[in-house]
């Protein structure tokens, strides 16, 4: 099992380098929409953001300290000068480095989606031209490529699917609370958030894919858990361009490459990567690793207080009762189920 996990935990992590990928999408997309949005991603948070950060490092922040040494030092003393230099630097973060960070982000989350949404309809375009119905799906894409993108997400109605949606965000919010209390242990703790950062980067971008085909939350979670080391590698790269930076230039890089990742999974196959380790329906033997159980429980108490406890329980109820005739799963193919074939509830992921 040992050996089984640390080569899929390789495979993931080239998958995740193997961006060459993200060039097929970006011929095949006719309306050019995905490569403007990309475009857009890399100016908004690389030219935008980084580009601040890089002015304020190696530009700004050393003539304001040349000149609080020449003008204010012999007068007031060098360290009135250096708590004038400290006094500039925390104003410039409170007042635009933070709202930068703030604005980029929030418009790159509505990037971020419409780079899944585009990425999504050119694969299935690709893969139905593959079995002869090309035609049918460049009409499909061409009239109606929004709602083509939506309707996996919207497959369990809408009041479930907003249910589901305030449900994911509580659990992550919780997850990178614990992420980061994790970092703070001795000795054990930069190794472990590391780990835990790979994981939640990875999943952040498999969760457009799974979104976009209609995968409910914990079919998600249950297969993801069931794959633990193939996403732990596969997260690896961004878990390491923010934990060797500071926060603000580390977010800054994470932000300029998400698109690219977000590409690279709409075109990784990790049914195939397990079945050339551990052989057809194999994951099952693979043991299921409980990554998000600590998180789950206050989550539900956090959903509870919002939502009201007595709908809380008659949504998760019904969700769990309801089976998902989109992709075939019964009830128990929730956290951590394993179908017949060993893939779980996201064994029909397009390849």
């Amino acid at each position: 099992m040992l050996r089984n996990a640390v080569v899929l935990w390789w495979m993931g992590v080239r998958e995740a380098l193997a961006v060459h990928r993200c060039i097929v999408f970006l011929v095949l997309d006719e309306s050019k929409a995905l490569g403007k949005a990309v475009l857009h991603c890399f100016i908004l948070n690389g030219a935008i953001l980084l580009g601040s950060i890089l002015a304020w490092d190696y530009g700004l922040q050393p003539a304001v300290g040349w000149l609080l040494r020449v003008l204010v030092a012999p007068v007031l003393g060098s360290a009135a000068a250096g708590g004038g230099r400290w006094l500039l630097g925390a104003a410039f973060q409170a007042l635009w480095l933070a709202p930068v960070y703030l604005v980029t982000m929030l418009v790159s989350c509505g990037i971020y989606n419409d780079v899944a949404k585009h990425a999504y309809l050119i694969k299935m375009r690709q893969q139905q031209a593959g079995a002869g119905g090309g035609s049918k799906a460049a009409s499909a894409g061409g009239a109606g490529g929004g709602s083509g993108a939506g309707a996996g997400a919207g497959a369990g109605g809408g009041l479930e699917d907003a249910a589901q949606e305030l449900y994911r965000v509580v659990l992550f919010c919780i997850f990178f609370a614990e992420v980061s209390v994790v970092g703070k242990v001795p000795y054990v703790g930069y190794g472990l958030n590391v780990l835990a950062l790979s994981w939640l980067y990875a999943y952040y971008c498999f969760d457009y894919k799974w979104g976009l085909q209609g995968v409910r939350l914990t079919e998600r979670l249950g297969y993801f858990e069931r794959r633990w080391a193939f996403f732990a590698g596969f997260g690896l790269p961004m878990a390491m361009s923010t934990v060797l930076l500071s926060f603000y230039p580390g977010a800054a890089v994470l932000a300029v490459l998400f698109p690219i990742y977000i590409l690279v999974a709409c075109d990784c196959d990790v049914n195939a990567a397990h079945d050339r380790v551990i052989g057809p329906g194999g994951a099952a033997q693979l043991r299921h690793l409980p990554i998000f159980a600590l998180a789950l429980w206050p989550t539900q108490h956090v959903v509870q207080l919002v939502t009201g406890s007595s709908n809380s329980n008659r949504s998760r109820s019904r969700a769990a009762s309801r089976p998902n005739e989109r992709l075939g799963v019964g009830a128990g193919a929730g956290m951590g189920a394993a179908g017949a074939d060993g893939h779980g509830g996201v064994a029909h992921a397009y390849r």
